[in-house]
């Protein structure tokens, strides 16, 4: 454990499992106060309970992250309970294995309402919080000579380039890192910082489900997916999501400053293919 984030409150979404999790714990190590804002209650208890016992506060906070009004209300009810926002954690996803052809208005609908306009919104709602947190000069220079703000959205691989078997997913991801690039653009004068991280194969419950998902509609057996894909990645091997939070967490510190409108892959180094 580490004092680096004291004093800091951090938004995670979708912090109940997996990443979310990973990260709202290594963020409540090294310091930071977290609001664990997730859809299902139950594992948002969880992850409070573990961040509690490392001696930070937790605060859960039930919120469908497409439904605009709850995101703008949840900033409301941080603002109230905690005074401040320094760091979002854009986590929350959704996900599908749905051939080219097969995919449906309500399929779109569904991913991208979460993994597209929940992000943006949920961002645009904490930055204009951030942006009320700058110091009047800060804003009158226009500049800042240090961070008053950390935002990181979670991207995928899938982002940056075609998938046939989920087309809809790849492009909500691909949007997320024009956005990302978009935000850091816009809210660089105030000195808030906006990246991304682009996961590869992570050791999660989502992907067992892409996984089942794959096996069911080509005929191989569970798992068969992951180790051929694991062929292709030099480091041959899944991330955890630790590692995948460790990226997260350094974003968010201040060894991050001089860091905006990046996306930081944490692949394996698949991408260099």
């Amino acid at each position: 454990m580490s004092n680096v984030l004291s004093g800091n409150v951090a938004i995670v979404t979708g912090a109940g499992q997996g990443i979310g999790k990973a990260t709202a714990i290594r963020l409540a190590c090294e310091g930071a106060d977290i609001v664990v804002a997730e859809y299902n209650l139950k594992t948002a208890q969880i992850t409070a309970s573990e961040i509690e016992a490392v001696g930070r506060r937790a605060l859960v906070y039930h919120v469908d992250v497409s439904k605009v009004d709850m995101v703008r209300q949840m900033v409301k009810d941080v603002m109230h309970d905690f005074g401040h926002i320094d760091i979002l954690v854009n986590n929350a996803g959704v996900s599908e294995i749905k051939p080219f052809m097969d995919i449906t208005e309500a399929d779109w609908d569904r991913i991208t309402r979460v993994n597209e306009k929940g992000l943006f919104f949920c961002l645009q709602s904490v930055a204009a919080q951030m942006i009320e947190q700058v110091p009047d000069e800060v804003k009158r220079a226009g500049k800042a000579s240090r961070a008053y703000g950390k935002i990181v959205n979670m991207t995928s691989i899938s982002g940056q380039r075609g998938r046939p078997l989920h087309p809809h997913y790849a492009a909500s991801k691909a949007a997320v890192i024009s956005i990302t690039q978009s935000a850091a653009l816009a809210l660089a004068p105030y000195g808030i910082n906006v990246n991304a991280v682009s996961p590869g194969v992570v050791r999660t419950p989502l992907w067992v489900k892409l996984d089942e998902e794959r096996a069911r509609l080509t005929g191989a057996k569970r798992g068969e997916s992951m180790t051929a894909f694991l062929e292709k990645v030099p480091l041959k091997r899944a991330a955890t999501p630790e590692e995948v939070a460790a990226a997260i967490y350094f974003l968010c510190s201040p060894e991050s400053d001089m860091i905006t409108g990046h996306t930081l892959n944490v692949d394996g180094g698949y991408e260099m293919h």
